[in-house]
């Protein structure tokens, strides 16, 4: 890890100029439309970028990662949008380089105090890296990245004041996801997923609400039928707000999925999602989340019986000097393939708003992967150093 010190003596060389909080300028096109470009460097080291359990490869990686926002608000109503191109430059070789792109828009619209509609729709090219996904188990199945297409779509709708005792709301979403190389293995991962959903939150307390939310999703795979799935989950929680530095939510429910293919499990259990933020003091937050579920399983098994739980710290030790502290542990019961995954993820990053329009950030990632299927166990350490410029 010889970028370690290089990390360290950055951070404590910035640590010593004088800053203001990075806030890109906007720049505007009309009266009411404006954009946000901005550019990010970052040099990253991998010392195991295949995912490897042994005979690990290493590598540096340069990426380039221009973006810019763009949108009107009046102060009500929002209809904007953000695009990023991802480029990556493997020093190890050009195999593995690759350029990605997503565009997101958005609309939010508010007709009365009572009525407002939400509509997403997003696009991304990019990519699965070699030793993920398909070919997990062997990063040599494909030559060089898996390229894919992902559409999203995402209409909501919403009635009851901002202020009242209770709001319902519902809408429906799409998903589709396609391939584009390799197509005679990677075929099999071509999905589409209709979403209906609604939700319903009421007022009890004076920062205290009930919960409640309702939705069916429709899984195809394109040609891999008997993994066609439909997935229901209903659930009611708590939700609160600003009580005793926190904020959190509590939800709880049943999650039934059902496959057209009989010979395969169905899953019938709880739904659980857990999350809370606490808020000591103005300038740190600790932020925990816990999610028990059913996941579909794009490769061995039937579906796979997830838990993940996550903790972060987030904290400005002066205004413009910050750092980010995260530690993930996902558990995975791959049903109808016998096979049980841990993964153990911590990282660290250091954060420094040089001026308004300059950021330095730094960070190290250590993966740890433990599986009793083979080829699968791995683990990884990472470490970078970018440059984020705006106008």
């Amino acid at each position: 890890m010889k970028l370690l010190p290089v990390l360290s003596l950055t951070a404590l060389a910035v640590s010593q100029v004088h800053a203001v909080d990075f806030e890109p300028a906007p720049y505007r096109l009309t009266e009411g439309f404006a954009i946000i470009p901005q550019v990010e460097t970052t040099f990253r080291y991998d010392d195991n970028i295949y995912n490897d359990e042994s005979d690990k490869t290493s590598s540096n990686i340069l990426l380039l990662i221009p973006s810019f926002k763009f949108g009107t608000d009046d102060g009500i109503n929002q209809y904007g949008g953000a695009y990023e191109l991802t480029s990556g430059t493997y020093s190890h070789g050009s195999a593995d380089n690759f350029v990605d792109h997503s565009l997101t828009l958005l609309a939010h619209s508010e007709y009365t105090s009572k009525h407002r509609t939400d509509f997403n729709l997003g696009f991304a090219n990019t990519h699965e890296d070699r030793g993920s996904d398909f070919s997990e188990t062997d990063s040599s199945t494909f030559p060089e990245p898996l390229k894919y297409n992902e559409l999203t779509t995402r209409g909501y709708y919403q009635f009851g004041g901002l202020n009242s005792i209770m709001r319902i709301g519902g809408g429906i979403s799409y998903e589709d996801k396609t391939y584009q190389n390799f197509t005679d293995l990677s075929k099999f991962g071509d999905t589409t997923k209709l979403t209906f959903f609604a939700d319903a939150d009421y007022q009890f307390g004076s920062v205290t609400y009930l919960t409640f939310d309702l939705s069916t999703a429709d899984k195809k795979y394109d040609y891999f039928s008997s993994k066609n799935n439909q997935d229901t989950v209903a659930l009611v929680g708590v939700r609160w707000e600003g009580l005793a530095k926190t904020t959190g939510t509590m939800k709880v429910g049943y999650q039934h999925k059902t496959y057209d293919d009989s010979a395969k499990d169905n899953f019938s259990g709880v739904y659980v999602d857990l999350g809370l933020m606490w808020e000591p003091v103005q300038y740190s937050t600790i932020t925990a989340r816990v999610i028990r579920d059913a996941a579909d399983s794009d490769t061995v098994g039937d579906y796979i019986e997830t838990l993940t739980s996550s903790l972060s710290w987030d904290h400005h030790w002066t205004e413009s000097f910050y750092s980010e502290a995260q530690y993930i542990y996902i558990n995975e019961d791959y049903v109808g393939a016998s096979r049980q995954d841990d993964t153990n993820n911590a990282a660290f990053y250091l954060n420094y708003d040089v001026l308004r329009w300059l950021k330095v950030k730094a960070g190290y990632e250590f993966t740890d992967k433990s599986s009793n299927a083979d080829n699968i166990s791995y683990d990884k350490n990472a470490v970078s150093l970018g440059v984020v410029v705006s106008l």
